[in-house]
């Protein structure tokens, strides 16, 4: 009989989570991860950062994202960015965001033109147009992200 994939492994697991069987999906994202599947390593930052199937423990979460990005998986670099945005560390976030974006997330477009719009009197206007512009054209960006990009350029008397 021949030894699971790690692609084997991180379709199964997937199909736990999907069926509620969050432990199980965990230990299988594990072997998925050890075995070398970048996408296993986001997935369980995610499974450790919302507490699913496993205590939280968004250290240990930051961590696995942080080995996902650096593997190239872009959703653990948007990832690791939401985490520094959160805890207040924007040139962190800012600098996750921008590996993000420059692996085709467009949403990640949209969260560098709202980290610089948050910078309140510091502003770099310039920089929040350009990325909310960015994240308006991406083809990588959500429905939600595209609308809110547009409406945040509006708002700044941009169409």
């Amino acid at each position: 009989m021949q030894e699971p994939t790690r692609d084997d492994w991180f379709f199964a697991a997937n199909d736990a989570w999907d069926a509620g069987a969050h432990k199980k999906a965990l230990s299988l994202f594990l072997k998925a991860a050890a075995a070398g599947e970048t996408h296993a390593l986001n997935s369980v930052g995610y499974f450790l950062d919302h507490g699913i199937g496993v205590a939280r423990n968004s250290t240990a979460a930051r961590d696995w994202y942080r080995k996902a990005a650096k593997a190239g998986d872009v959703a653990g670099c948007a990832n690791l960015a939401i985490c520094y945005r959160d805890e207040g560390n924007f040139r962190w976030a800012r600098f996750w965001f921008e590996r993000a974006y420059a692996q085709g997330d467009g949403d990640a477009a949209l969260e560098l033109g709202r980290l610089f719009l948050w910078e309140g009197p510091n502003q770099n206007h310039r920089k929040v147009v350009d990325y909310l512009t960015k994240a308006v054209a991406s083809s990588g960006v959500s429905e939600d992200g595209r609308k809110e990009a547009g409406k945040l350029l509006k708002s700044l008397g941009r169409k």
